[in-house]
């Protein structure tokens, strides 16, 4: 899959095309195959995700996974669960990314991985200069609602540096019902202009 990440969505191959697991065009379906290791960083940003082996520019790393909500159901979920001291993982989905339509919250899709996911719920924000971006994955549906979410390395990564991930917050969008946390990315690039006064 070297330069995937230069795809806009990736279509493997599934169960009606005759081929098997071992197909070149079902990287994301075989799963985590690269060494990685949660930890807890020194910075302040909390638990972490990193690779203990060098991973080559356009590498799969895994797969974003959580319970598929709409932007409504997590609005409610968070405010259910405000004054608790819980973190949240939720990622929104561009939820028709064929289409230029805006959706609205009842239409467009988040995955939480809050209480079901796997370890791509530890990887950090970072402004910009990420190691990884994230690619739409068609698996056995042509409906372009439901997809998903795989990272790559946008550049060679070193064993034992942190992952890190764009999450693509507008740091200024003040109307949103969930608000964005205080970036700590430490990015030349950061985009929280308020982290950086």
């Amino acid at each position: 899959m070297q330069g995937a990440y230069h795809q806009e969505v990736i279509k493997e191959c599934w169960r009606k095309c005759g081929c098997n697991m071992n197909c070149g065009n079902r990287v994301v379906q075989r799963g985590i195959t690269c060494e990685l290791q949660v930890f807890l960083t020194g910075d302040g940003k909390g638990w972490g995700l990193r690779t203990l082996q060098d991973l080559p520019k356009g590498t799969f790393v895994c797969e974003y996974v959580g319970e598929i909500l709409t932007n409504t159901e997590l609005y409610e979920r968070n405010v259910k669960s405000s004054g608790s001291e819980r973190h949240t993982y939720p990622v929104t989905l561009d939820a028709d990314w064929g289409s230029e339509r805006i959706l609205k919250d009842e239409e467009a899709l988040c995955l939480d991985a809050t209480f079901s996911g796997n370890v791509a719920r530890f990887i950090n924000h970072r402004c910009f200069d990420a190691n990884l971006t994230d690619i739409p994955v068609e698996v056995e549906t042509p409906d372009r609602h439901y997809y998903h979410l795989a990272l790559f390395t946008a550049r060679n990564v070193n064993a034992l540096e942190e992952l890190t991930w764009d999450y693509g917050i507008d740091f200024s969008d003040h109307n949103h019902p969930i608000k964005a946390f205080k970036c700590g990315c430490g990015s030349a690039v950061c985009r929280d202009v308020k982290r950086k006064s």
